[in-house]
């Protein structure tokens, strides 16, 4: 099959992520495929597609609402011939119908949904979004918190028109890393002997509520019985807010900036707990990073983390924005003993419900399905 996926950016993301992965088993079972991205400069992986054998095309946009983009795609298509297109995040879907229109002889078309928060504003984007929807084959929702979300039923879509699709994860890749590696990193964010290390790895934007966690880290730090480390892993343009914050709470000392790390499986086996802070996700793929690293998770109790993270089984969850309920959350986990038990639970949750294997056969089940109509 000649697959096609288009897609805002291929860049560090939750979505670009789990692309790649659905990619490299795509190529394995000797699909041929192709990949278009709107943002031109936001191409973090496109070296590595390439080295998959896969086409990929900068379609040029630099701001919502071009033109060109559209006519880059459609000699894309026309050069690739697909038979299926698949588009991911919102401002692709709408420019891969668009594209598409020309077409008389159309590929079919499947929609990804992997955010829960709204993209078509207003009555004329909601109509917008209702005609790119229902000129979809299939809508894929990456989480039950996004195929039941009230945007997707706002643009005219009931549950029972999207099939969800969690993302998938190879454990293995986090099982093997090397134990030197781990010790290796951690002093080089000066961790101590007989620290809690406490991180995450994230942009730091406003989505992901850090203020939150750094609050929460403070109240922790208060009461903890052993000395703690919170270790940030990503940049942001919140990173010097949240700098000062650190300051004007006391707890600059510890706190760790690393800035963007490449070799994540050896981040998240250097943490003792992951932590993350959402106000909303459409999945969290960074969860399943910390379970498969046997690591326990603390995290807010919004969207699609219920699904992942089962509170008091894997790790724990809190009500969004409240800091208290982090920090009680945290001392619970300064027992080694419950760190080592939740996090093995985490491992085989990962393990046995979100595997890449699972999630490519679901997803190639879809374009069955579709190719057959």
């Amino acid at each position: 099959m000649k697959i096609l996926h288009v897609i805002t950016t291929i860049n560090r993301g939750g979505a670009e992520s789990h692309l790649l992965e659905l990619i490299k088993l795509q190529i394995g079972f000797g699909h041929q495929v192709g990949v278009g991205f709107l943002r031109t400069g936001y191409n973090y992986w496109e070296n590595t597609l390439k080295s998959f054998g896969v086409q990929v095309v900068d379609l040029g946009m630099r701001r919502l609402g071009e033109v060109k983009p559209i006519n880059r795609l459609r000699f894309f298509l026309r050069e690739f011939k697909p038979d299926l297109v698949h588009s991911h995040l919102q401002p692709a879907e709408l420019y891969a119908r668009l594209a598409l229109l020309a077409k008389p002889d159309s590929p079919a078309f499947i929609i990804s949904k992997h955010n829960d928060e709204p993209f078509y504003w207003g009555p004329l984007s909601k109509s917008l979004g209702r005609w790119v929807g229902k000129r979809a084959k299939k809508i894929i929702a990456i989480s039950e918190a996004v195929r039941t979300n009230s945007c997707l039923n706002e643009l005219g879509f009931s549950p029972e028109d999207v099939v969800t699709i969690h993302y998938g994860i190879d454990s293995l890749v986090y099982e093997q890393v090397n134990g030197e590696a781990i010790e290796k990193l951690r002093n080089s964010w000066g961790i101590e002997k007989n620290t809690l290390v406490l991180g995450t790895a994230c942009r730091f934007v406003p989505q992901k509520s850090l203020h939150d966690m750094i609050k929460g880290f403070a109240r922790f730090s208060k009461v903890a019985r052993e000395k703690a480390k919170l270790v940030l892993v990503g940049r942001g343009h919140l990173e010097e807010e949240l700098k000062s914050l650190t300051n004007a709470l006391g707890i600059r000392e510890n706190v760790v900036w690393t800035g963007f790390l490449e070799n994540i499986p050896t981040v998240m086996n250097a943490f003792d707990v992951f932590l993350l802070t959402s106000r909303y996700e459409g999945f969290g793929l960074v969860l399943l990073e910390a379970m498969a690293s046997g690591k326990p998770v603390v995290a807010s109790r919004v969207s699609s983390i219920p699904e992942i993270v089962k509170d008091g089984i894997t790790g724990f969850t809190f009500s969004f924005g409240e800091t208290e309920q982090l920090a009680t959350s945290l001392r619970h986990l300064e027992s080694k003993d419950t760190r080592l038990k939740l996090g093995i639970a985490g491992r085989e949750r990962a393990k046995t419900l979100f595997s890449l294997k699972k999630m490519f056969h679901s997803t190639m089940k879809v374009y069955e399905e579709v190719a057959e109509k």
